[in-house]
């Protein structure tokens, strides 16, 4: 610690320095009998606490602390002014100026080490403070960058989870292409061996197949493009992005006897600023959340038809996406907990509990959004809102 001793009465600087030293033998006392090299000192070196003169010649200390306070390495500096007349003249300036203290001269030894004392052990525990804000500051990083690391990780999980799901889509919706190719060779080699084969049935049954191999590629590569993260925010139609979604679905729901029903105003327009992919994933999670609740329910109940519906609604300053299904609704216990991290009421091997979780992450923290979720009719609806483009 620094202490600044300004005075330009020497006998005074080498009783204070005397003094201090003696009874702070752990305090730098530094002493100059000039306002201007006062400043120089300030700028070259950390001061702690400065005990500055008022009347000085050449610069006085109500100018020294003007010049001070103006500078932002020194403005913060403490000063004690020292007097030898009555400060009520200049008491608000001073305290303007950042004077925290005044002493009066002819200074009294235990007097002034008493109150120089004061300030030392204010400006120590303010040392340790400010050292402790900084190693706290640092583990909040550290903790910061381990949740970081931690969420990329269950970004990763969720992604290999809902890759499971998307390998029994693909298994669905390439089933009815596939066997319509076979039919069509099949076809083609009966109608060949039975010589009833003619360039318009080669043509039809080529155009055909071919039609099929696209539509199969086409597939391929949305689910591709699903596990690609977004390049960055865009301007979206939430109509695009649910119906995008439910494409990738919609034959393996229907297989499981599920209807997808999609509802909104053919005259509104859904626009948000978001990530495209990410929005799928939310979206894809709920769908597959529901029908594993449809399909409990349906264990029970074989006349069940089950239901998922989702609808667009639009005010001034958001877009809410709604989800339900028919599969029996969440206890309330479940829906304080439905969105922790791991939290899952599926087997092991059926669920990793980070699906909404991840959902919450990327509707609040990415879209800004909020997520939350209720119980209606016979089964659960989730609520997205999103702020959307007026």
């Amino acid at each position: 610690m620094n202490i600044l001793v300004v005075d330009d009465d020497t006998v005074y600087l080498d009783i204070v320095q005397r003094s201090l030293n003696k009874a702070y033998p752990h305090v730098d006392i530094i002493v100059t009998a000039n306002g201007k090299e006062a400043i120089t000192i300030c700028q070259s070196k950390e001061v702690d606490l400065i005990l500055l003169d008022v009347n000085m010649p050449i610069m006085d200390g109500i100018k020294v602390a003007k010049l001070l306070q103006h500078t932002k390495k020194t403005e913060n500096i403490p000063i004690i002014f020292v007097t030898s007349t009555c400060y009520a003249d200049f008491e608000k300036e001073g305290f303007d100026l950042g004077t925290v203290d005044y002493i009066s001269k002819p200074i009294e030894r235990n007097i002034l080490i008493n109150r120089v004392g004061l300030y030392i052990t204010i400006i120590e525990q303010n040392k340790l403070l400010q050292n402790a804000n900084k190693k706290l500051k640092k583990r909040v990083h550290k903790i910061e960058d381990q949740n970081k690391m931690q969420e990329q990780m269950l970004i990763h999980q969720s992604k290999t989870s809902v890759m499971g799901e998307m390998i029994g889509a693909i298994a669905h919706q390439w089933r009815q292409p596939l066997n319509i190719i076979a039919t069509s060779m099949i076809n083609l080699e009966t109608k060949s061996e039975l010589d009833m084969l003619s360039y318009q049935e080669i043509k039809r049954i080529n155009s055909k197949v071919n039609n099929t191999l696209q539509f199969l590629s086409k597939t391929i590569d949305d689910f591709r493009n699903f596990f690609v993260l977004s390049k960055g925010r865009e301007d979206l139609n939430l109509i695009d992005v649910v119906n995008s979604t439910i494409q990738l679905v919609s034959t393996q729901f229907s297989s499981h006897n599920i209807d997808i029903n999609f509802k909104y105003n053919k005259d509104d327009t859904y626009l948000i600023n978001g990530f495209y992919n990410e929005l799928r994933q939310v979206i894809l999670n709920l769908f597959s959340n529901s029908k594993d609740a449809i399909e409990i329910r349906m264990k029970s109940n074989d006349d069940l038809e089950g239901k998922i519906n989702i609808e667009l609604q639009k005010d001034v300053t958001s877009i809410d996406v709604i989800v339900c299904d028919n599969g029996g609704g969440i206890s309330k216990d479940i829906t304080k907990k439905i969105f922790n991290p791991y939290f899952t009421t599926k087997f092991a091997d059926q669920g990793t509990g980070i699906g909404l979780y991840l959902s919450k992450t990327i509707i609040e923290k990415i879209h800004h959004g909020t997520i939350e979720v209720y119980n209606k009719n016979e089964g659960s609806c989730f609520k997205i809102s999103i702020p959307n483009i007026n």
